[in-house]
């Protein structure tokens, strides 16, 4: 059932920059996210280019409507969890201390060739900062 809703935004995704907007950092000059399925496991893979040239890849795995994921000592995280509000939704949010601090909300279009990202950090006692990743899916 869960492999069925996660289908839609399985794939290659490649950052609009110019349909983004970034309220915190600067934005990417180039990214890419993949999204996989592994027996039911979403896998998320991130590559960016920074605006300096600084390469970052990063990814992370969990599964959808699945127990919330106790993560190693990361300092900024300790557990993380994974959700479909609906079937153009798919929210993860990262937890310390059973605390919201990042929640990334992916929201598919109805034609399903576009995928916003909003990203919402909390800083504890300073402000919340969203970052709206605008992706195309790739051909």
């Amino acid at each position: 059932m869960n492999e069925d809703k996660l289908a839609p935004f399985l794939g290659t995704w490649i950052l609009d920059t110019e349909a983004s907007d970034f309220e915190q950092g600067e934005p990417p000059k180039s990214a890419t996210l993949k999204i996989d399925d592994n027996f039911g496991m979403a896998v998320f893979t991130m590559n960016q280019v920074a605006a300096d040239g600084e390469v970052t890849n990063d990814s992370f795995e969990a599964v959808p409507d699945g127990p919330e994921v106790k993560l190693g000592k990361s300092g900024l995280v300790d557990a993380m969890r994974l959700v479909f509000e609906n079937d153009r939704n798919l929210v993860s949010e990262a937890r310390r201390g059973g605390l919201t601090i990042m929640k990334a909300e992916r929201e598919l279009s109805e034609d399903g060739r576009t995928l916003t990202v909003t990203q919402t950090v909390h800083l504890v006692d300073v402000a919340s900062f969203k970052n709206i990743s605008v992706y195309r899916r790739a051909q």
